[in-house]
């Protein structure tokens, strides 16, 4: 209920981008993918990928249709943080209540409001699952959820140090079970080190000092929303519990990677560490009378909410403006389907020129089709040489339009 809005929503330019090509990938290629056991430097990543496939397949370009799955998977992922606080012995009500906290936080909201962030969704669903087959002692069952999660998204390759430490701090301590886990971890990591393509831009590793004072400062707001409110977690490790050493270390291990990509930030990849982050607090309050959780979730839910409704205008705000810039490029493509080159003017802010090459190919049923920025050479030499579909702003009516350019 408090998430309806999202299906008020539009896509985003990596959405656009991702539904101008996976679609026409065949099945062969996902199950390559899904199999393989080497890094994929044009960063395929099947589990997530095989989503925009199978939805577009199924309902095209009707947005409201993509959400109610990532609804349903978000749901998995509470209750894999219910089970697991659960099988860690916490009582059902302070497990709920820690559940709550995970599930309606406005902290990561991205991650089940927009399907670009599906990889982090389901990189949580498989990290979660391995971890809770794991305290289950199900190995071949938690490495297969392991697999599938850094198939989802590369920052599962942490995963392993997450369940050493808890076969260390509360299981049986034998170790050699983690030996696959540590292999597999191990062999994509380096090959993401030594085979990774971005070389100096926003995906680049940056171990630095400087990268630390951009990223420190973003995620530790994350946890409450306001500053530095995630080291507030920090004195829970005086109260002796292993089961919290346990999951403020898998928060510290997913968070790791996190830290060295200041180019990269963004509130969904803080997900993951949110639902371990939950854990923690979920076992914390078995330490305080059980009124004091929902005291907290009470007292939490006033600004959670409150916050929550702003970036819901926000996001829909910028989704409207998508719409009235994309919108008309679709209806026209649909009528034209002869003319297979855009040029367009300044999309909306943040709507990059890879979303509108994606959204002119999605319009197409088509890969790889060209559009430019109308200022660009490429889009000057276009307007000059063939006939084009132009898009442009019309000042009167305050909305985008489509026409047909034809070299003079």
């Amino acid at each position: 209920m408090l998430n309806h809005r999202a299906l008020d929503g539009f896509f985003q330019d990596d959405e656009f981008d991702t539904l101008g090509w996976a679609p026409f990938v065949p099945a062969r290629q996902y199950v390559i993918g899904f199999l393989k056991p080497l890094f994929d430097a044009s960063n395929f990543r099947p589990a997530g990928h095989l989503y925009f496939t199978l939805m577009s397949n199924a309902v095209g370009m009707n947005f409201p249709s993509y959400i109610p799955p990532i609804f349903f998977f978000h749901f998995v992922n509470c209750a894999l943080v219910f089970c697991i606080l659960r099988k860690l012995g916490t009582e059902t009500w302070r497990s709920i209540a820690a559940t709550a906290f995970f599930g309606l936080s406005a902290s990561a909201m991205d991650a089940y409001w927009k399907p670009m962030y599906v990889y982090d969704l389901f990189c949580a669903t498989f990290c979660l699952a391995s971890i809770l087959l794991f305290i289950y002692r199900r190995w071949i069952l938690s490495f297969l959820a392991f697999w599938l999660a850094y198939k989802a998204k590369e920052l599962a390759v942490m995963l392993p140090l997450a369940l050493l430490a808890y076969e260390h701090w509360l299981g049986e301590r034998r170790f050699k079970i983690l030996i696959p886990f540590f292999l597999a971890s191990l062999s994509f990591g380096i090959q993401g080190l030594l085979m990774n393509p971005n070389k100096n831009n926003d995906y680049t590793f940056r171990f630095t000092l400087n990268a630390l004072k951009v990223t420190v400062p973003f995620y530790a707001r994350k946890l409450l929303l306001f500053r530095w409110s995630t080291l507030l977690l920090l004195p829970l490790l005086l109260l002796r519990d292993r089961r919290i050493w346990f999951a403020l270390f898998a928060m510290g291990c997913f968070l790791f990677t996190l830290l060295f990509l200041p180019g990269r930030l963004f509130e969904a990849y803080f997900y993951l560490p949110l639902a371990c982050a939950a854990i923690a607090m979920g076992v914390a309050s078995t330490r305080t009378h059980p009124a004091c959780a929902w005291i907290f979730i009470a007292i939490w839910s006033i600004f959670n909410v409150n916050h929550l409704q702003h970036k819901q205008n926000d996001k829909l705000r910028q989704d409207d403006q998508v719409f009235a810039f994309v919108g008309p490029i679709e209806q026209w493509a649909a009528a034209h389907p002869a003319v297979t080159t855009l040029v367009y003017p300044t999309p909306p802010p943040g709507f990059h020129d890879w979303g509108v090459a994606g959204a002119w190919s999605t319009a197409h049923h088509a890969v790889g089709l060209q559009s430019f920025f109308k200022d660009s050479p490429e889009g000057v030499a276009a307007l000059a040489s063939q006939t084009v579909a132009l898009s442009s702003w019309d000042e009167q009516s305050r909305t985008y339009v489509v026409r047909i350019h034809s070299p003079k």
